[in-house]
Order: structure tokens, then C-alpha cells, then sequence
């Protein structure tokens, strides 16, 4: 047993670093063979990493290294060795980002960032880089346990992780609780190392997708398209034609008929259908972006499909038995949910990428990895809210509605949906008033005169009520110097009895999936040109049609028709959106993860509160 032991010392002292390497995903891999007596350590040990890291990027060797396999290991500095040192990720801070929300992607605490950031504890801004702690990470809150941090590849399910690491799915999900809701590539999630952490899995039962190294399943399928070409490698070429579906409501034959009725009596008779207006504004807008794309030399195809009126199948059956449609290299639309039901499948099943701009609801992303949402559901923009909220410093959180069986079924779900949200988050302590069951003495007990009170009303139209909270308030603040942000709802600029002064006296701020700046350039060069070419006024439908074209053609053309396996980085701006597409599940679409909180200004008009 001595002389094993010895001779295992001896090997492994003498691991020879192996030069030769590839280069994975843009990360430069070293090639190692395992030699007679090497072990994983010793192999870790000379290429400056952990074995950790090493398994996480040999998923298909499921935690055994027997002699003459070749193994990959990545080239990268700092590496943790041996457990004892730390491994460190870099991340320049962007815009309106918050420490607790770079602390949440990186699945840490704030805490261990400031403490390898000193500077961070009285405040972070844009542009400065911060050292972020992502291996072997003790905290403190979790007793003597050692974690590892593993950032989720494409295609990756929480099951398949667990089997890597051998942790308990309830574990997983203890540490982890927001992969409930939101699991993606990229996200960084913590496991709680467990004495079987490296026992091989078991051989019993058949090998799934899910244990395969780099499961990308969705990928491989579209790779035996003929059509398929990697987004990494795409250039436009002037020859090719960018073909882009457009399945709108447009009611051609309907509007057809009504506008002669009007011609013949007016009086009688409406001039077009319902929402009309709108849907052909968006089409307007559409073909401002079209234009500008062949402007710039691009060879742009429009072919555009009248949907008729909601939940038509006959009709949609029609389009989606139309065998040019199979041609397309982006769909957008249909709007209304049946119909993107129907089209939802048909670009699943050809691969094709398709963007629906106004449903709310993500069920259909779950399964469905070509599919894009455009406006957020209600849930994620909530999330967003109130990470925004978790960035703000001496925030006291107050939770503010009428009596629940008074509340309609819509404000009931809106209540728990903030409810529940704030609560996950760890730095935000909520209070929650019952207005109706304690009234104003109970209000302004939760109040805090040396923070910001934030106070979130979820009653959307009920006129008595919200008045009652807005004169109480501006009543304290103006008497008892309370500093108060109050948001509430859009369509209390509605509300008759209150006076936009006192909207901006409360600091009156509510989240929208959009917003129109008429001081920005660009926003004055849009509607500008718009008003040349249709003779109108583009409003927030015109704006969507040009955003949802300018960003999603533009994607096409940069990265061919499987952009969506080269995903952008950071969000980006429209004139009146803006565009964060996260996966929902690691076989599933992509959801739009951006919200604009607007608030009154002194000037009287809506700005971003930054």
C-alpha cells in the first residue's frame, strides 16, 4: 500500500502541461491525454484549475477519467487551485444595474462582492469593473457547507445539472429559488457540495439528451436543415434575400365592404373595423424599417398575410399550408393568442424564428425554442419592478390596497404576483397595508421619515379609493416632509378628480413595456419621415412596427436565420422599446425581460427614472 501510494506521488508530480489546445465557443481549450497514473487532481493541480471546472467542461466522461481519454481544459487565469484559492469573474457594471441584481445573476450575495470591492458599499455606477467572486464562495448564512457556482450552458436542464453534481433537486432549488420561474444560459447557480459529489453516475439505463456534453439538442436538430448556416460564421451576401412573414389582422375584405357602406350613408355606417387603425399603423411603421434596410443594401422580401379576425383556424390552416411560408426567414405575428397557437407550431417545426409582438401570456414559450414574446408577461415585468426598487439605497417597500374581497380578479392576481415577487427578493422588506381594515393611522405607522417610502397601489380603477391615498399622502408630505415615491397604474391619468400637481407632487411613477421620448433625435427623425410618407401621426403601434422590424431584421441580417443560437449580450434600445430576450427554460423561447418605470417630472411630463 506504500509503494502505491508513492508511486501515485510520483506521477502525479510529474504531470507534463500539454501546449496544444482549441478554441471552444471563443474560450481557448487545452488538450490533455490521461496518462497511466495520472489523476484528476494532479491533472487539475498542473493546468492551475480545479477539478471542478474540469468536470464541468467533460460533462460526457460523467465524472470518470480512466487512462488515454482526451480531456479539455480551459486556459483561463485565476483559476481556484486546490479549493484554496479563489476563482473571479469581471463584470463591468451597465446602466441602471444594481448591486444586488449583479450579486443575483453571479449567485452570490452582495456581500462577497463588496468584499473584494470596497468601494461597492457606498454605491456602484456605469463603466466601472467589478471583481466578482464565483468559486468556493463561504458564506456565512450557510454554515460550513463548500459550494461551487456553475454557470448554465445552452440546452442545460436543472435535472442535468443535478446529475453532474449530485445534488438533491430540493437542494437545488433551496439555494437556487428563482430557477423556478427563470432558468437560462448564462445564469450563474450554486450547489451545495455533497460527499458524493464526484462518485460516478450510475451506468444503469440508457444515456438521455440531458447527460450529453453540450446537450444542445435544438441546434443539432436545425443543423440538418439544408438551409442552416452557423451564426457565427454568417456574412450577408447581396445575393441573398432576407424574407420576412408578416400575419397581421388586416380585415381586407371586411373594411373593404364597410368603407363603401360609409361612401353610400355615412351616418349609419362605421368607416372601418375594430382596432384597424392601429394594425395598420403598425404595418406603416413596418415598412419605415423595411425601407431603411434597403437603403442600406439589403435585399428585404415583405411578404405580408391577412389573419382575418381572431381564431379563424380555417384561415390560419391556409397560411400555414402556403408553401412559401416554409421559405421564410423570420415570421412576426400573428397578434391575437389563437392564432399564434396555430403559427407557434408551424415555425417550430420548420425552424424558423418567430416574434409574437403583443401576447402577455408566456406559456408558449416553455417548449418552444424558436419562439420570441415580445412584450413581457405581467410576472417579469413585476420582477423587474422590483429588482429596480432592491437598487434603490433607504427604501422602505409598502404594499398598499383595499380590502381583497373588494379587489377585482385581475388587481387579486396582481397583488399576489407583488407579493410573492418582493418577497423572494433578499434585500427588500415588505409591509403590507389593508387600507380598508386600519385606514390612515395604520399607513402612516409603515411610513419612514428618514427613507424613501415606495408605495405600491394595486387598485387600478377604483376613483374613490386611489383618491383618498393620493390626498392623504400629499397631506403628509407637504405637513410632515415624508419623502414618497407612489406607483400605481397608467390609467390613473384617467382618474377625473385628480389633478396631474399632485400626481407629480407624489413622485407618481407606474412600469411600461414602452415609452416615447419626443426629445430624442431620433424619435423626431422617425415621426418626421413618417408624417412624409403617410400623411399622420405615428403613435405607440407605429413605434412598435418599426422597433420589432428594426431589431428583428436586423438580427437576421447580421446572423442569418438561426440568430437566436448567438444571443446579444446586453439589451439594446428602440425609439420606444427596448429588447432583453431571455430563455425561459433550456428547450424553451425567449421572453423580453425589459420595463420602464416612468415618473411625473417637475417639468409635468413623464420621464425614465434612471
Amino acid at each position: 500500500m506504500a509503494l502505491t501510494c508513492g508511486m501515485g506521488t510520483l506521477y502525479a508530480q510529474n504531470v507534463v502541461k500539454n501546449e496544444t489546445f482549441i478554441t471552444v465557443n471563443g474560450t481557448k481549450m487545452y488538450l490533455h491525454k490521461i496518462r497511466p497514473g495520472e489523476t484528476i487532481e494532479a491533472i487539475a493541480k498542473a493546468y492551475n484549475t480545479t477539478v471542478q471546472i474540469i468536470s464541468m467542461n467533460n460533462q460526457d466522461l460523467q465524472g470518470k477519467f480512466p487512462e488515454g481519454v482526451m480531456i479539455k481544459i480551459p486556459a483561463t487565469a485565476d483559476i481556484a487551485t486546490g479549493g484554496s484559492t479563489q476563482e473571479f469573474a469581471y463584470h463591468q457594471v451597465e446602466k441602471k444595474q444594481s448591486l444586488y441584481g449583479i450579486a443575483r445573476r453571479y449567485g452570490v450575495t452582495e456581500d462577497d462582492i463588496i468584499r473584494y470591492n470596497p468601494k461597492a458599499q457606498s454605491g456602484i455606477k456605469a463603466g466601472e469593473v467589478l471583481k466578482i467572486p464565483v468559486g468556493n464562495v463561504k458564506d456565512p448564512d450557510r454554515h460550513d457547507l463548500n459550494f461551487v457556482f456553475h454557470t448554465v450552458k445552452q440546452n442545460e436542464s436543472v435535472n442535468s445539472i443535478c446529475t453532474l453534481y449530485h445534488v438533491d433537486l430540493n437542494d437545488f432549488y433551496k439555494y437556487n429559488p428563482k430557477s423556478r420561474t427563470s432558468f437560462k444560459e448564462g445564469d450563474v447557480v450554486v450547489l451545495p457540495k455533497s460527499e458524493s459529489f464526484f462518485e460516478p453516475i450510475p451506468e444503469d439505463g440508457a444515456e438521455t439528451a440531458d447527460n450529453l456534453e453540450n446537450a444542445d439538442m435544438v441546434r443539432i436538430e436545425a443543423a440538418k436543415s439544408p438551409d442552416y448556416t452557423s451564426c457565427e460564421t454568417y456574412h450577408y451576401s447581396k445575393s441573398k434575400t432576407i424574407r420576412v412573414a408578416l400575419m397581421l389582422p388586416l380585415n381586407l375584405s371586411k373594411n373593404e365592404s364597410m368603407i363603401n357602406a360609409y361612401i353610400n350613408d355615412p351616418n349609419k355606417n362605421n368607416l372601418a373595423a375594430k382596432n384597424t387603425e392601429q394594425i395598420f399603423e403598425f404595418y406603416e411603421g413596418a415598412l419605415m424599417s423595411i425601407r431603411e434596410f434597403q437603403l442600406k443594401g439589403y435585399n428585404v422580401q415583405l411578404d405580408v398575410y391577412d389573419t382575418e379576425r381572431s381564431g379563424n383556424a380555417a384561415k390560419m390552416e391556409t397560411i400555414c399550408s402556403d408553401p412559401e411560408l416554409k421559405k421564410a426567414d423570420l415570421i412576426i405575428g400573428p397578434l391575437y393568442t389563437e392564432n399564434v397557437t396555430r403559427v407557434a407550431k408551424f415555425a417550430n417545426d420548420n425552424h424558423i424564428a418567430m416574434v409574437s409582438p403583443f401576447a402577455i401570456k408566456n406559456e408558449l414559450l416553455k417548449d418552444n425554442p424558436y419562439l420570441f414574446q415580445f412584450t413581457p408577461s405581467n410576472n417579469t415585468s413585476i420582477e423587474e419592478t422590483a429588482e429596480f426598487f432592491a437598487g434603490m439605497s433607504d427604501c422602505n417597500l409598502i404594499l398598499l390596497h383595499s380590502s381583497e374581497s373588494k379587489l377585482k380578479p385581475a388587481e387579486m392576481t396582481l397583488l399576489r404576483n407583488y407579493r410573492n415577487i418582493i418577497n423572494s427578493i433578499n434585500n427588500l422588506a415588505l409591509k403590507e397595508i389593508d387600507f380598508d381594515n386600519g385606514g390612515n393611522n395604520v399607513l402612516k405607522s409603515a411610513l419612514n421619515i428618514t427613507e424613501t417610502n415606495v408605495i405600491v397601489v394595486t387598485s387600478s380603477d377604483d376613483e374613490v379609493f386611489i383618491s383618498k391615498i393620493i390626498n392623504y399622502l400629499t397631506n403628509l408630505q407637504k405637513n410632515e416632509n415624508y419623502k414618497i415615491v407612489l406607483l400605481g397604474s397608467q390609467s390613473w391619468e384617467r382618474v377625473n378628480n385628480i389633478d396631474v400637481e399632485f400626481l407629480q407632487g407624489m413622485n407618481f411613477s407606474y412600469r411600461s413595456a414602452n415609452f416615447i421620448n419626443y426629445d430624442n433625435p431620433k424619435v423626431r427623425s422617425f415621426v418626421s419621415d413618417f408624417r412624409d410618407r403617410f400623411n399622420g401621426e405615428p403613435a405607440i403601434y407605429g413605434f412598435a412596427g418599426y422597433d420589432i422590424f428594426n431589431y428583428f431584421v436586423g438580427q437576421v441580417a447580421s446572423k442569418g436565420k438561426y440568430f437566436h443560437f448567438c444571443p446579444d449580450g446586453n439589451a439594446s434600445n428602440g425609439l420606444a422599446y427596448k429588447f432583453d430576450f431571455q430563455k425561459v427554460s433550456p428547450l424553451g423561447g425567449y421572453e423580453n425581460h425589459t420595463n420602464f418605470v416612468l415618473q411625473y417630472s417637475e417639468r409635468f411630463t413623464l420621464e425614465e427614472v434612471e
